[in-house]
This record gives structure tokens, sequence and C-alpha cells, in this order.
């Protein structure tokens, strides 16, 4: 299905196509899209979602982000208190 909006370029998928290419089930995509973490597009009682948003959500690094920590001991730290 293409899409007639802004992105003419970019083809419309459904839950269960997008779930097959992330390697997911439909209910995770579902989640997914009510967490905000990938737009669809609400076609009468079905959602669907550009291959764009699909490659964007693709790109997202896994995991928390990396926070190193301090090897310098905190003057508040309760081991320090004296």
């Amino acid at each position: 299905m293409k899409s007639t909006g802004a992105d003419n370029l970019s083809e419309l998928l459904s839950v269960s196509q997008t779930a097959q290419v992330l390697g997911v089930t439909r209910q995770r995509v579902h989640n997914l899209i009510k967490n905000g973490q990938i737009t669809a597009h609400k076609l009468g009682r079905y959602y669907y979602i550009s291959t764009s948003e699909i490659e964007s959500y693709r790109d997202q690094p896994l995991g928390k982000p990396y926070q190193p920590r301090s090897t310098i001991p905190e003057e508040n730290s309760i081991d320090n208190h004296q």
C-alpha cells in the first residue's frame, strides 16, 4: 500500500508485516505504537506503519545509555562520614 501524504516515497506496512520485518510479535508492535516509540497511521480500525518509521526505529541504540562510574569517592558518602 502506498502513502498519498507527505511520505510519497514511503511504503506503508500493516502491523503483521511490521512485526515480521522487526522479528517481533504483533502485540509488541501495538505496544510500540501505544508507547509512542513508533508512529503509525490509523486507517479505519487498522494501523499502518511507514517503512521510514521502521528504519528510524531500527537505528535507535539498544539498552541503557552508558554512564561511567566515578572512581573518586564522594564527599557526602556514608562511607566517608567520620
